[in-house]
């Protein structure tokens, strides 16, 4: 005999339905390592969409430019998230995103040299990025 009750929706944990969720936050942690210095600096991960690691850059004129720097190099960096992740993807996809959003800690430190140093430092990465000054 057939009940007619149809069965309440049952709770999935999102981590079900995104297996490589986990392995996107560790990625996250590990950007810098994972892209190098250069990339880092302009994008940041965003997504794994059918195997493909959708990378966001803030920076609209450098889209160009570092997809093809991306794809220069995306042998290397599938390599590396491979070992460091053991998450395999096919390709790679830069987006136009918003910037990272600031942490209250650098907002409002209230240690006058800590910001100062701060502040140096993003000038410095500024005319690194322009080209005035090498790394």
């Amino acid at each position: 005999m057939r009940s007619n009750r149809r069965h309440a929706p049952r709770l999935v944990p999102l981590g079900a339905r995104q297996p490589d969720q986990k392995a996107l936050a560790r990625l996250r942690l590990a950007w810098s390592f994972v892209v190098g210095p250069a990339l880092a600096d302009r994008t940041r991960p965003l997504r794994v969409e059918r195997n493909v690691l959708v990378m966001g850059c803030w920076e609209l004129t450098r889209i160009g430019p570092l997809r093809d720097a991306a794809t220069a190099v995306w042998p290397q960096i599938r390599d590396r998230i491979h070992r460091a992740l053991d998450l395999s993807l096919t390709g790679l996809q830069i987006v136009p995103c918003d910037p990272p959003p600031e942490t209250p800690a650098q907002a409002q430190d209230p240690d006058p040299l800590r910001r100062a140093l701060r502040l140096l430092e993003a000038r410095r990465k500024e005319r690194v990025r322009l080209g005035l000054e090498k790394e």
